[in-house]
C-alpha cells in the first residue's frame, strides 16, 4: 500500500514538472479578438436597389455565425427598398 502512495506522489510531481516546463518553454497561445463594435458596417445604396447591391453587402460575423440584429436590419432595409 505504501508503494502505491509513493508511485502516485511521484506521478503527481512528474506531471507538475512537465506542466511547469510546458508553461515556461512553449509560446503563449492565440488570444481572443476583442468584440466587434456595435456599428452598422454596411450601407445600402440610396438609389433603387439592384441584385448586385444586395450581393455586395458583407454582414459582420459573430462567434456562432451572423449577428442576428444586423441580419434582421439588413432584411428590413432590403424589403423596404424592394417594395
Amino acid at each position: 500500500m505504501a508503494s502505491l502512495i509513493l508511485y502516485g506522489f511521484i506521478a503527481l510531481i512528474a506531471v507538475g514538472v512537465l506542466f511547469g516546463l510546458a508553461v515556461l518553454l512553449l509560446p503563449p497561445g492565440e488570444q481572443i479578438a476583442p468584440p466587434a463594435p456595435d456599428v452598422k458596417p454596411w450601407e445600402l445604396a440610396d438609389h433603387e436597389l439592384s441584385s448586385q447591391d444586395v450581393v455586395d453587402v458583407r454582414l459582420p460575423v459573430a462567434l456562432r455565425g451572423y449577428r442576428f440584429a444586423e441580419t434582421d436590419a439588413m432584411g428590413r432595409s432590403v424589403s423596404t427598398g424592394v417594395a
